[in-house]
């Protein structure tokens, strides 16, 4: 089929139709000013902290080489995770972030002059096979709500990563009443994604709507809450090649 017959067809219409969707409801979120007050406050603060424990763990459980390691960051947003990477030594000309969005890739780009960043869908990525030895996402693929553009992704993530590589992906387990602009992403839609691969999880991450009504008590009860299997909100998943 050539191009043109490829922008016509309905999995590529559909396709658009979901990217519209994000869009709008990234928008939404970027001029509400409850989601800027959520994101910015003392439990979201605990939450990434969390998160970026378990990710360096993570790591260095799978022996990443981090000095010569190539890493993709899908929906990398404003680069703050791109920024963490660096910071434990992930090489700067090594890690290429990528969003959907216009407005993120060019405020990135501002803010941040030493990292590549391009606007792109993870449906359809720009690069060749196996370029990235790392692939990550964070609540990236719980926001697009399409199944056929999200297996798009995890197959194009397939696709980018080296032999042996490692797609880190941290997402929602649950479906949240309040948003229902998110889907939860399971394991076995990983493993669906990834036949034959190795996929390993892990729970995490207190509810946050719960932690917020105990953070300002202290980040103690965040964590006690965080122990208990059931109230955690969020997956940290591994997958690589067996």
């Amino acid at each position: 089929m050539d191009e043109a017959g490829k922008r016509g067809s309905p999995s590529e219409a559909d396709g658009q139709a979901e990217r519209t969707r994000i869009e709008r409801v990234y928008h939404t979120y970027s001029t509400d000013p409850y989601y800027r007050k959520i994101w910015s406050d003392d439990v979201a603060h605990f939450i990434l902290k969390r998160k970026w424990e378990e990710i360096v763990r993570v790591i260095q459980e799978e022996r990443v080489d981090v000095a010569t390691a190539r890493l993709l960051d899908l929906g990398a947003g404003s680069g703050g995770d791109c920024q963490r990477f660096r910071h434990i030594g992930f090489h700067p000309q090594r890690i290429v972030a990528i969003d959907l969005l216009r407005e993120p890739v060019l405020r990135t780009k501002q803010s941040l002059g030493w990292l590549s960043v391009l606007q792109a869908d993870g449906a359809r990525l720009p690069f060749r096979n196996a370029a990235f030895d790392v692939v990550c996402q964070s609540t990236v693929l719980s926001s697009v709500l399409d199944r056929r553009h999200r297996a798009s992704i995890l197959l194009e993530v397939r696709r980018v990563m080296t032999p042996g590589g490692l797609f880190l992906t941290y997402d929602t387990r649950y479906p949240n009443p309040w948003n229902r602009n998110t889907s939860p992403v399971t394991v076995a839609e990983l493993q669906r994604a990834f036949t034959g691969w190795r996929v390993s999880a892990r729970t995490m991450t207190p509810i946050p709507q719960l932690a917020r009504l105990v953070g300002p008590l202290s980040t103690v009860a965040c964590r006690i809450i965080e122990k208990i299997p059931a109230f955690r909100s969020h997956l940290l998943a591994v997958v690589r090649e067996s």
